[in-house]
Parts: structure tokens; C-alpha cells; sequence
């Protein structure tokens, strides 16, 4: 019988669950705003959650690629070669369709993207991380993509611990379906 190889448990969970309630209270400031200050409206409210959300995908997205390596990492403990090593991508496509072929772990990743480079482009660009976000209704014309991906994702409550779960759910999949595949 083989020893279980430390990658297996899920080491990641906590540090996410940390940030993720850490954004949650700063989601329920902007809330509290809103309920209490006349000019604070909905707008403003949005656009100081954008960037909650961003940070939400970039946490979820580091998760992710955490995920990947461990599970890379056991299935070489078990005698996969380096020629056998799971992409990301693949990975990423391993899990539940939200809307068409794009899936969830797929928009997460392409929202972290997005948050994380959107600054930088001149204009909306052509890549594999916007034709996913346009899969789903997210183009160059949308005001606030990550909520819109929250939405998609976490319906519109504005509650982050749903990311936890899909990524848990993701990673239980991940590790019973491909480990020794």
C-alpha cells in the first residue's frame, strides 16, 4: 500500500477561506455604505467592489495553479513521468460548464487575468482569457466584468464563499478523476 504523499490534503483551503472572508468584509463595508451614506449609490458601490472581486479571482486563480501542481506533484510520487504532467488547461476544463463550453474554473481563471492586465491594454485585446470572457457575455463593453462573473458564478449576493466551494469541488474531482489517469 502506498503512503499518502502530503499534496494530497488540501493544504490551500485555509489561506483561501482567510482571504476570502477578509474580502467578504469589505464587500459588507461597501454594503453598509450604501445603507447609510445618501451619496454613496450604486454605482460607486460597484465600482469599489470591482476590484474586491478581482482580487477574490487572483486568489481563487493561485488556488488553482496551486491544485494543479499538487496534483502533478502525487501523480509523480506514483511513478508518472515528467512527460505525463497535467497542463492547467486541461485542468481547467476538467470541471462544471457554466455557460457553453466555458468552465468555471475556466472564467475564474480568465477573470483573474483579466483584473490582473486590463490596465495594461491599449484596447481589448484578442487572447484566449477575453474569447472566454466573451463566451459568456463579458466583452470590452462591459462595465464591470468581474462582478458580472460573480454573478455568473456566485449568483448576485455578493458572497465569495461560493468560489470556496466550486474550487473544493473542483479539486475532489480533479484528484479522484485524473490521479491515476
Amino acid at each position: 500500500m502506498m503512503s499518502p504523499n502530503f499534496h494530497e490534503i488540501d493544504m490551500r483551503i485555509g489561506p483561501l477561506h482567510n482571504v476570502i472572508v477578509g474580502i467578504d468584509a469589505g464587500l459588507a463595508a461597501i454594503q453598509k455604505r450604501l445603507d447609510t451614506e445618501e451619496w454613496f449609490d450604486g454605482i460607486e458601490a460597484r465600482e469599489y467592489a470591482e476590484p474586491l472581486f478581482g482580487l477574490g479571482f487572483v486568489a481563487a486563480q493561485t488556488y488553482a495553479i496551486g491544485t494543479v501542481s499538487d496534483l502533478n506533484s502525487v501523480r509523480m510520487s506514483r511513478g508518472k513521468s515528467k512527460e505525463e504532467k497535467l497542463d492547467k488547461h486541461k485542468c481547467y476544463a476538467h470541471d462544471t460548464f457554466i455557460k457553453g463550453d466555458v468552465t468555471r474554473i475556466q472564467l475564474i481563471n480568465a477573470s483573474a487575468n483579466y483584473f490582473k492586465h486590463h490596465d495594461e491594454w491599449p484596447r481589448w485585446p484578442t487572447n484566449y482569457d477575453t474569447e472566454t470572457l466573451d463566451k459568456v457575455g463579458i466583452t470590452e463593453k462591459t462595465e464591470f466584468p468581474c462582478i458580472d462573473a460573480v454573478d455568473l458564478l456566485c449568483g448576485t449576493s455578493w458572497e465569495l464563499n461560493v468560489l470556496l466551494q466550486i474550487l473544493e469541488e473542483w479539486r475532489a474531482h480533479l484528484f479522484s478523476t485524473l490521479l491515476c489517469g
